[in-house]
């Protein structure tokens, strides 16, 4: 997916780099600060955002939010605020399939303070909102943060992973480890069941399943 993230009048530089941080970890470089006092970038910014100096380097100023929206297909809105406009909503982590066939969406993150007002809202055609509990909300970098795992999550590729052993087979080796387990007093009902988890969570392939079978019954000889 081509993202832009664009950052409403922010009012702490320190989080602007937090969120140059997220996008550099997130693979996206496309930053943009608008309706800003700002004329250029706070030094404080890259003192959180040091692992991410081009992202800073290519920042671009616009004096509204219609221009940072210029040269995107659309824009996701993320607000705390209600509207009875008929924007398209979704609540994280749920993401609409037709987001990734509309061009470069811009994602817009308001205010530390008040957020989005109702206008620049209006602007975007999706409305998207991260679901926190108890009235919190998220500090700025930790916003764009969720968001962009959310949203690049199912682009990235899974590294292929050898398939593990199957259950007839980890059923099999506990069938051969268990006799010997329970004959020990040492070896109480929970300390068994803890014994295969841990079995579990060895993700044994074949290869390594083999290996440790033969090793367990020549220990057993």
């Amino acid at each position: 997916m081509d993202l832009r993230v664009v950052l409403v009048e922010p009012e702490n530089p320190l989080n602007v780099g937090f969120v140059a941080r997220a996008m550099r970890a997130f693979g996206v470089t496309d930053l943009v600060v608008a309706s800003s006092a700002w004329k250029s970038l706070p030094a404080e910014a890259r003192v959180t955002g040091v692992c991410a100096p081009d992202i800073l380097d290519g920042i671009r100023f616009e004096k509204d939010l219609s221009g940072a929206l210029r040269g995107c297909g659309t824009a996701i809105a993320f607000s705390r605020r209600p509207t009875a406009l008929r924007q398209n909503e979704f609540t994280l982590p749920a993401v609409p399939a037709s987001l990734s066939l509309k061009g470069r969406t811009a994602l817009v993150f308001g205010r530390e303070s008040a957020g989005l007002t109702r206008a620049e809202s209006a602007l975007c055609p999706h409305l998207a909102r991260i679901p926190c509990e108890n009235g919190v909300s998220l500090n700025l970098g930790q916003a764009v943060a969720v968001v962009l795992f959310s949203l690049t999550a199912t682009d990235r590729e899974l590294p292929e992973m050898a398939a593990t052993a199957s259950m007839d087979r980890m059923t099999a080796l506990w069938d051969y480890v268990h006799p010997k387990l329970a004959a020990s007093p040492r070896f109480t009902e929970e300390r068994q069941r803890r014994i295969r988890q841990l079995f579990y969570r060895m993700n044994l392939d074949d290869t390594d399943y083999d290996v440790l079978f033969s090793v367990m019954k020549a220990l057993a000889k």
